[in-house]
């Protein structure tokens, strides 16, 4: 027969372990009165377990007379039973003081070192409290971090929105690469002690932090390829350069294709008037967006004919809307019925810049074979088709 599960001492640490893991042990320094003495109730032996496991039952009460101490305090109560007669048994156990607690689970060491990392933190910023309150663990976690933090936090509240690049900060006993590494962290921080004015509340996620809190990007790039020798720049076909200055080239081609496979764009044949732009998947029509030399050229897009390239040929119609796709119909995915593959994520949402044979193609996709969508690659598609 299987020892009957009552709580024991080390039920009692877990419980005080987790608390400490949810913070609360943490934040009970603050007001530990509104917290302690803590009462935690004992799992005990019912009426028929007793009589079902009375020695059992007797070496329990005894573990927790052992346990009495000035940290831990087990309440009891005595109890009549009809054939055992009057028995006394711990029924709840009682940690008068937050310290008890702490040394229960052998925490004060770090207890103490979280308090004097919160009361340095929110001595230099006040408007942090709230927020090591919320997360005492990762200010305890992020110890050896704290000064560079608040090097780099007191940095931004002199400098908001600095118009520079990360690599340009000199900020004494805080590398840039710190601050790389954590602008997950920075940017929670950032958003409380900035003014509202020096954050730009449309970006979101460690991707934009240098445009949310005003640092220079890294230049978003384009390359392309000049389809007639023509219109070559400076002798140069083959060409990056920054999406800005893409904006502002204003070529006197009339037809611009966009294809998402480089070996593709690589291979283009050359044709009159005409260039080549290597995709760029999803980020294609927000690239183009200021190229506003475009509205008046001949777009063609050729991408993969799966959800996701047709979802990107809706996209960049948000920024191009008279942009057409080029063997991404019907009859070139039957053509190629060898070759099709499977999407392992298929995109299933309205597409609403699709016209009516490519919303065709986008349900065949479903549709064609059960239980997947299919794919077709560009690169897939002979190349004498184009």
């Amino acid at each position: 027969m299987s020892q009957p599960r009552w709580t024991r001492l080390s039920d009692i640490h877990r419980q005080l372990e987790k608390r400490w893991q949810k913070g609360e042990l943490l934040r009970a320094g603050e007001q530990p009165d509104e917290v302690f003495p803590l009462r935690l109730a004992l799992k005990k032996p019912t009426a028929s377990g007793l009589l079902e496991h009375f020695h059992d039952a007797r070496r329990w009460a005894t573990h927790w007379q052992c346990a009495t101490s000035q940290n831990l305090v087990p309440e009891w109560r005595t109890v009549n039973h009809r054939q055992l007669g009057r028995n006394t048994l711990p029924v709840a156990v009682v940690i008068p003081t937050l310290d008890a607690a702490l040394r229960q689970i052998g925490r004060q060491d770090d207890a103490r070192r979280y308090h004097m990392l919160a009361a340095d933190i929110t001595r230099r910023f006040p408007v942090l409290a709230h927020w090591c309150r919320r997360k005492p663990l990762k200010v305890l976690a992020l110890q050896a971090q704290w000064p560079a933090l608040l090097a780099t936090l007191a940095w931004m509240a002199q400098h908001p929105r600095p118009g520079l690049y990360i690599r340009q900060l000199e900020i004494p006993g805080v590398h840039t690469k710190f601050i790389e590494s954590h602008r997950g962290l920075l940017g929670e921080l950032l958003d409380q002690i900035l003014p509202e004015g020096a954050i730009d509340r449309s970006t979101t996620g460690v991707g934009h932090f240098e445009q949310r809190y005003g640092f220079r990007r890294r230049p978003s790039r384009l390359r392309l390829r000049i389809l007639d020798s023509a219109h070559r720049l400076a002798g140069l076909d083959d060409i990056e350069i920054p999406v800005e200055q893409f904006a502002a080239l204003r070529l006197p081609i009339s037809t611009v294709y966009i294809v998402e496979n480089d070996i593709t764009a690589l291979a283009f044949p050359p044709t009159p008037s005409a260039m080549v732009i290597f995709g760029q998947g999803y980020g294609i029509g927000r690239q183009l967006a200021d190229a506003h030399w475009l509205k008046d050229k001949e777009v063609l897009y050729w991408g993969d004919i799966d959800t996701h390239g047709l979802r990107i040929l809706s996209q960049l119609r948000d920024t191009l809307p008279h942009s057409r796709s080029l063997l991404m119909g019907a009859a070139t995915l039957k053509d190629h019925s060898h070759l099709w593959g499977t999407e392992p994520s298929p995109y299933i949402g309205e597409l609403p810049n699709l016209t009516d044979d490519e919303q065709d193609v986008y349900r065949l996709l479903g549709t064609l074979e059960p239980d997947r969508h299919l794919r077709l690659e560009q690169e897939h598609i002979k190349f004498s088709a184009l």
